[in-house]
């Protein structure tokens, strides 16, 4: 385990505000294990209340409690947050770090949820904006490939636009990309609603290939590499058995296609698309 997953699942929280557009109770809490200050101290020292530029990034988080959730009628009631956390479990099996450090948290400010480390980020940067730089960026591309193949894994039925982050500071080969908002995912029926069209058809890179075999190894029961090793122990706890088996079967049928797939059926984007 990490230091920022053991921290998400340790510190004490503190909910400083909501998400206003999540169509289900998405908290923006503060850890307070190293700096303990409640927010009408940090009002009383600032002389005013507190903007999120205040606080620093590393100490906040996203957290989706359970009893927040809107039902479903395709998707059993009470699992969304499980949902996240079993994305960002596949995501490390990848080795991709596109997912934000994810954990499951049952003393949530509003009960048992998910907890995701905060990306601080521009919301302007997204997705779509960065579709005119897929032509000439190899290294994006690489990065958005691996993105699609998550998506396909764990069949995401709502990647929109700002579903993308851009975190703040690019990394040394170009902006580091952040997906978040898992909650409507590995579904057993194929829903895949994204706006990652872009390489559809093409080839799966040999990173990429290598990412998914691992992960098909892994969900299979026989030996995988890490850093796919001990997931199908991992989603087991957080999934029902058909739905693993059936993450299973979507990685193994990305394999053998050997491409990223083309949009089918009457709704292969979200609505809206940010």
């Amino acid at each position: 385990m990490d230091g920022v997953a053991a921290r998400l699942l340790a510190a004490p929280l503190e909910v400083v505000g909501r998400f206003s557009d999540a169509s289900n109770a998405t908290l923006l809490v503060r850890m307070v294990d190293r700096d303990p200050r409640p927010l009408e101290a940090l009002a009383a020292d600032l002389g005013r209340e507190p903007m999120l530029e205040d606080l620093d990034p590393a100490d906040l988080a996203v957290h989706k409690p359970r009893d927040g959730e809107r039902p479903l009628w395709d998707f059993p009631t009470g699992t969304l947050h499980r949902r996240e956390v079993a994305a960002h479990a596949v995501d490390r099996a990848l080795g991709a770090g596109l997912v934000p450090t994810t954990v499951l948290r049952d003393d949530g400010p509003f009960g048992p949820g998910s907890l995701q480390a905060f990306v601080p980020h521009d919301p302007a940067r997204h997705y779509l904006a960065l579709r005119p730089d897929l032509a000439d960026d190899a290294v994006l591309r690489d990065r958005v490939a691996l993105l699609a193949a998550l998506d396909v894994v764990i069949d995401n039925a709502d990647r929109k636009g700002g579903h993308v982050l851009v975190a703040d500071g690019d990394g040394p080969v170009g902006p580091r990309l952040r997906a978040v908002d898992h909650g409507v995912t590995f579904n057993v029926d194929p829903k895949l609603r994204t706006v990652v069209w872009d390489l559809a058809g093409t080839p799966l890179p040999d990173a990429v290939r290598a990412a998914v075999a691992g992960v098909a190894a892994a969900l299979d029961g026989g030996t995988a590499p890490s850093p796919a090793a001990g997931l199908a122990d991992r989603l087991a706890v957080l999934l029902a058995p058909e739905e693993v088996e059936a993450t299973r079967a979507r990685a193994e049928a990305l394999l053998a296609a050997g491409h990223l797939p083309e949009p089918t059926g009457p709704n292969p984007l979200p609505w809206p698309l940010v």
